[in-house]
């Protein structure tokens, strides 16, 4: 290389970092209303929402509609052998899982298109597992969603929050089966297609350090 011209050559510029912008007022009722339910014994799910004209769409979310989490249909009688055939930790847990009631999903949609606002990415809530991205997690992602948000309240004190990017091939299969004969699925899932964000809190604009522990930064 010649030396002479070196030092104008610009360094490599690295990669923006990837991340996800909640407001503050959308984390305080997520973690209000998922530690409730969670104290309750119920597994909260949900979507969550952004204006579209928003500059940092999809990667963003202000608002969240939650499921009834009485309503969940992961123990219908067509439903529960489907989940159990994901393994040990599914046969062990009748909570492990969640299947949205489709009346309330139509209802759900049907205010969506009465406002301003669309669903960006789901979230639901891992009552003992760590905030991973599991293999069953990956299995039954939407592929219309560019992103998904996990809950962590093993340790409700100390919630922990991952959002991840899912780059699922919207032709693949959404879905599992009472044939699987499958073990370890809440495991992380390990392929490509999944990468963490970083979650960031905004108020007014501005980063909100308070949140740092549960985003898991600087720890």
């Amino acid at each position: 290389m010649d030396t002479r011209t070196s030092g104008l050559v610009p360094p490599p510029r690295q990669a923006p970092e990837q991340v996800v912008r909640v407001s503050e007022t959308l984390l305080d009722r997520l973690l209000g209303t998922t530690t409730a339910v969670h104290a309750e014994g119920l597994k909260s799910f949900g979507l969550l929402l952004a204006d579209p004209a928003d500059r940092h769409f999809p990667y963003v979310a202000t608002d969240v509609a939650f499921f009834d989490p009485r309503k969940n249909r992961r123990n219908d009688p067509s439903m529960r052998p489907v989940f159990e055939a994901q393994g040990t930790y599914f046969r062990a847990y009748d909570d492990a899982g969640f299947v949205a009631d489709t009346t309330e999903l139509l209802e759900i949609y049907r205010r969506l298109d009465a406002c301003d606002l669309e669903a960006v990415a789901l979230f639901h809530v891992h009552r003992r597992q760590p905030a991973n991205f599991s293999v069953i997690d990956f299995r039954l992602h939407n592929p219309a969603y560019a992103w998904h948000l996990i809950i962590s309240l093993r340790d409700p004190a100390e919630p922990v929050l991952r959002p991840f990017a899912v780059g699922k091939d919207p032709a693949s299969d959404v879905g599992i089966s009472a044939e699987d004969a499958n073990e370890g699925s809440e495991q992380s899932y390990p392929g490509p297609e999944v990468t963490p964000l970083r979650l960031v809190v905004d108020s007014a604009g501005q980063a909100v350090p308070r949140y740092d522990r549960l985003l898991g930064v600087g720890v």
